[in-house]
C-alpha cells in the first residue's frame, strides 16, 4: 500500500515568493492526526476525490493556515495525497 505524501507551502511576509518543502512520505494514521490537528487550529480544510495520473483513486486534503499561524507567515498550506485503498483498508 503506498503511504500518504505531503506537502507544504508558506509564504512569509516580505517575500513575493512561495516556499515548498520536498514531499514526505507519512502513515495514514500520521495524516489523519495532522489533518485532525488543523480543523482544531481553524485552518479551512478541503478534501477532494480524484485519480492519479495512473488511474488509482486517491484523496487530496488541503489545509490553508491564515495569517498568525507564524509570526513571519503570510499563509501556510498542507496538502495530503492519500491513497484511498489506504483509506478503505482501516
Amino acid at each position: 500500500m503506498r503511504p500518504v505524501t505531503f506537502h507544504t507551502l508558506v509564504r512569509y511576509r516580505g517575500n513575493e515568493f512561495t516556499s515548498r518543502w520536498c514531499p514526505e512520505q507519512l502513515s495514514v494514521d500520521t495524516a489523519r492526526r495532522c489533518i485532525g490537528r488543523g480543523r482544531r487550529a481553524a485552518a479551512t480544510v478541503h478534501v477532494y476525490e480524484t485519480t492519479d495520473r495512473d488511474g488509482h483513486s486517491l484523496h487530496v486534503a488541503y489545509l490553508h493556515f491564515g495569517p498568525g499561524i507564524w509570526d513571519n507567515a503570510d499563509f501556510l498550506t498542507d496538502i495530503y495525497e492519500i491513497p484511498t485503498e489506504a483509506l478503505t483498508s482501516l
